[in-house]
């Protein structure tokens, strides 16, 4: 690594304990933040004498060394981005870490999984009861096991079984906590393992299969320092709490066993696939229809996005064979018969053309697809859609949203917003290159893709390389002085996609 990688790297602190097997703690987490592109530091809390069956002795950190240790650390690494906070057997660490967070890094987003096992060394309850509002204002995310949030509450850590993974949660969010994810891998008996996700505005479960009822050694570190990587990056939590997950169930189904033991957690890189992706279960949100939408060919090009029939026909004019109708104004008396119009243009023209949030008028008018955002697919019959034959594109703006369009199986999936946009107001940050790359390269040809967002002549180039199938753009063709020329040119920059 050179010198200005190493500069560029998010830099996340680590509290944790020492494992000498190497699988969960501190080397847990500093090989999971070198998987998500972050460089780690840390600060180790106790060293701990233990295989992968048994744990022979705990020993704490002295508080002299533990203080020098992050005062070194503070000092010579300005700029720390995250903080995940594990392992923690002694009252007097706990006090000095919430003192460091409350003084030394305001703002700085702390990931705190509160470890409550006998077997690792562990604060009493009553101590960490007492400091539970503290860690909660403390935490942009919190995240107990079941039994670890039923102890914390007051309740029996026994009773997994017949717990609401929700009700605790609220109760964290009662209590100061800005986001908390329960960890429902250590319900017995499941053939999932499912976590609860919530913050003030946003509740969801997130289901991946359990392959044994061991897991994974570590795994619990793994999802914590994750997050702590991704939110480090920039990620928004649900985000960072999709891939963390998904993170872990690679790890999980690419460990080596050992003798039958349960094995550590492999570190293979960012999570890669789709398939490693939990199943969202988001309340009032549509779940799939058994069945794919329609297909459309795996790279649909140039896809210019026109709020009118007369700037469309001139993008089909100019050679666009994907394009797409967006008219918001849906008490605009000309609605009907501009969407009838661009049906037919698609069909003169022998081009894809899709009608934006319309699909009652594109059912209607025999359209060759629609495309419908996030907020749209609550309120959309989607049956009818699927009965009528069009197809589907769906908009998502980050992992979060490509989970629950995966669910829905559609024609495509539009990643956005790659850039700032000002032809709408975006609830989420752009997401950039490097994450438009990572996306297209977990999605690996499954689904037609396109980038949205932002896209203009100068950069097109460049979202071309990332490998998406196709490029949306608005501006570079609706502010031009010759739509017809600027569609043209263009599609001489987007070669790679074109031809299908």
């Amino acid at each position: 690594m050179s010198g200005q990688e190493f500069q560029e790297r998010a830099r996340v602190l680590a509290f944790a304990g020492v494992d000498s097997g190497g699988g969960a703690g501190i080397s847990a987490d500093m090989l999971t933040i070198s998987d998500h592109g972050a460089w780690g530091l840390l600060c180790p809390t106790a060293l701990t004498a233990q295989s992968l069956s048994a744990v022979a002795g705990v020993s704490p950190v002295g508080d002299d060394f533990f203080s020098l240790t992050l005062r070194t650390v503070r000092e010579g690494f300005p700029g720390i981005a995250a903080i995940k906070v594990g392992l923690v057997t002694e009252a007097s660490h706990l006090e000095l870490i919430l003192d460091a967070l409350e003084r030394d890094f305001p703002g700085v987003p702390v990931v705190w999984d509160p470890v409550l096992n006998a077997t690792a060394g562990r604060l009493e309850s009553a101590d960490l009861k007492s400091a539970l509002p503290r860690i909660l204002r403390a935490s942009a995310i919190f995240t107990p096991n079941l039994p670890e949030a039923l102890e914390l509450l007051g309740e029996d850590p026994r009773g997994t079984g017949r717990a609401d993974p929700r009700e605790l949660a609220r109760a964290f969010l009662g209590m100061g906590a800005r986001c908390v994810i329960i960890k429902g891998g250590h319900v017995d008996g499941a053939d999932l393992a499912t976590d609860t996700f919530a913050s003030a505005g946003l509740t969801f479960t997130m289901s991946s299969p359990k392959p044994n009822a061991e897991g994974a050694h570590g795994g619990g570190c793994a999802l914590s320092s994750a997050l702590a990587a991704l939110l480090a990056q920039g990620y928004a939590p649900h985000d960072a709490a999709v891939l963390a997950k998904a993170y872990v169930t690679q790890g999980i189904l690419e460990a080596d066993v050992h003798g039958g033991r349960r094995p550590p957690l492999a570190h293979h890189g960012m999570v890669r696939s789709i398939d490693f992706l939990p199943a969202i279960e988001e309340e009032g949100f549509p779940h799939g229809l058994g069945r794919d939408f329609p297909a459309c060919p795996p790279r649909l090009g140039l896809y210019p996005v026109l709020p009118d029939c007369g700037l469309l026909e001139a993008a089909l004019r100019g050679g666009a064979r994907t394009a797409q109708l967006r008219l918001k104004d849906a008490s605009d008396p000309r609605l009907p018969g501009e969407v009838a119009r661009a049906v037919a243009l698609g069909k003169e023209y022998r081009a894809h053309v899709f009608i934006d949030d319309h699909y009652d008028l594109a059912i209607k008018a025999g359209a060759y697809g629609v495309h419908l955002g996030m907020e749209d697919l609550r309120e959309a019959d989607l049956g009818a859609i699927l009965r009528a034959g069009l197809r589907l594109g769906v908009s998502t703006h980050g992992a979060y949203e490509l989970c629950k369009a995966l669910a829905l199986r559609p024609s495509y999936i539009a990643l956005g917003h790659i850039f700032p946009t000002t032809t709408k107001v975006m609830p989420s940050k752009p997401q950039g290159l490097a994450r438009l790359a990572h996306e297209v390269r977990m999605i690996a040809g499954r689904f037609p893709t396109v980038a949205i967002g932002g896209i203009d002549r100068g950069i097109l180039p460049r979202v071309v390389e990332t490998g998406v199938g196709s490029v949306a753009v608005v501006r570079a063709v609706t502010q031009a002085a010759d739509p017809v020329a600027a569609t043209r040119d263009l599609l001489s920059l987007c070669t790679a996609i074109e031809g299908d």
